[in-house]
């Protein structure tokens, strides 16, 4: 631009501009403004145009190299906006991680604070029940305590009282045991030496006023006495004994011993009697080669093992029958497995065997036994011991009403 500007400034004051004439001049002053003739350019003004190229010159290699610093200044610009953007994301994800991490730290750090106080609440809660507990078992302490006081004050009652009263009570259980063993155990034997044994505590006591309860307790034993049972136990242990001996009874067996012949001829032991011998067995082949022989009795067929085996169990579960309804007081039932068993006995095994003749014999007297029951029976003295149990003497009796 500053080159252009010489230019122009040294065109100017070298070249002679030509201005127009104006209307109301005259011609002299047309004359005097007329235009001088131009002069060649000197050496000085070549001199001139080749400074002011050079000046052009080095302006455009200035140029250029201002663009050329300005473009690289541009391109080093960006390179660093990019290096610091890309800083700037890797920064941002370290900051992302370092949130994630802080995130999950806080996470950790809120359970472990819930756990650290789920921990105390948990205690605190254990010992809250705990004292729950504590209360409760100190309330089962008192009433304990409330319990033991009165049983102490009934002790104390209760020792003060005559030691008779101690005689009753042991009389009182013997009475009920006594019971016991008539209605559950059908022992009346021992029913009665229990009663006895009540009465001999009642005695020892040495009061005339109890002649009442020792009158009933009297009553007690006789009609205990009186009652008439069957040998349960006996019973049952003679049926064991049977059922034992059945195993080893032999059984029916078919006779197929062939009887001897009277009437036949003895042989000769000589040897000169070869002859009459011969003729002998001869005659005896040829009769005996046919032999009819009668039978008037039903021939039983033997029995298999199978059925032998069966014949001894079937005997064995009649007689277990029989136990059972021995126990149950069943007379009828103990009667029939009895028969049964007494029937078989006799039909299929040997009789004229000295051990099924026992058996038969032991068979038959347990088929006579009669089975007798314990009907309930209630003691007169129960009502009058559970008097001196709890007024500690006896009761004066109503009179009749007239």
């Amino acid at each position: 631009m500053e080159n252009n500007k010489l230019e122009s400034t040294e065109v100017d004051t070298h070249d002679v501009v030509s201005k127009p004439q104006a209307k109301g001049d005259s011609p002299q002053a047309a004359k005097a403004a007329s235009p001088t003739p131009k002069r060649q350019p000197g050496p000085s003004s070549r001199l001139r145009k080749l400074r002011s190229s050079w000046w052009v010159r080095l302006s455009i290699v200035i140029s250029w190299i201002a663009a050329g610093t300005a473009i690289a200044g541009c391109y080093w610009l960006y390179l660093q906006l990019n290096s610091q953007q890309e800083s700037q994301q890797n920064q941002q994800q370290e900051l992302a991680a370092e949130l994630t991490t802080l995130e999950t730290n806080n996470q950790k750090l809120k359970q472990e604070l819930q756990q650290s106080l789920s921990e105390p609440s948990q205690r605190i809660a254990q010992l809250e029940q705990q004292q729950t507990n504590d209360a409760k078992a100190y309330q089962q302490l008192a009433v304990l305590q409330q319990a033991q006081k009165q049983l102490q004050e009934r002790v104390a009652v209760v020792a003060q009282r005559s030691p008779n009263h101690w005689m009753a009570s042991e009389a009182d259980y013997l009475v009920r045991m006594a019971s016991r063993k008539l209605w559950l155990e059908k022992d009346p034997q021992t029913a009665a030496s229990l009663l006895q044994s009540a009465d001999n505590r009642i005695e020892a006591m040495k009061d005339p006023a109890l002649h009442q309860l020792r009158k009933a307790i009297a009553q007690d034993i006789a009609a205990t006495r009186s009652i008439k049972t069957t040998d349960v136990a006996g019973s049952v242990y003679a049926i064991d004994a049977v059922i034992d001996q059945v195993a080893n009874l032999p059984l029916n067996q078919a006779d197929t011993d062939l009887a001897v012949d009277e009437l036949a001829e003895p042989l000769s032991d000589s040897i000169d009697d070869w002859q009459t011998n011969l003729s002998k067995s001869f005659k005896q082949f040829i009769e005996g080669f046919i032999t009819i022989r009668e039978r008037t009795t039903d021939l039983e067929p033997l029995l298999p093992l199978e059925q032998q085996w069966y014949l001894v169990e079937n005997v064995r579960l009649k007689l277990l029958q029989a136990q059972f309804s021995l126990h149950n007081y069943d007379q009828q039932g103990y009667q029939s497995a009895i028969n049964y068993a007494h029937r078989w006995v006799n039909q299929y095994f040997d009789t004229s065997d000295r051990r099924t003749q026992n058996t038969l014999a032991q068979l038959k007297v347990l088929s006579q036994l009669s089975i007798e029951s314990v009907n309930a029976y209630q003691f007169k003295s129960t009502p009058l011991l559970q008097q001196l149990m709890t007024y500690g003497k006896m009761m004066p009796e109503e009179e009749p009403a007239l």
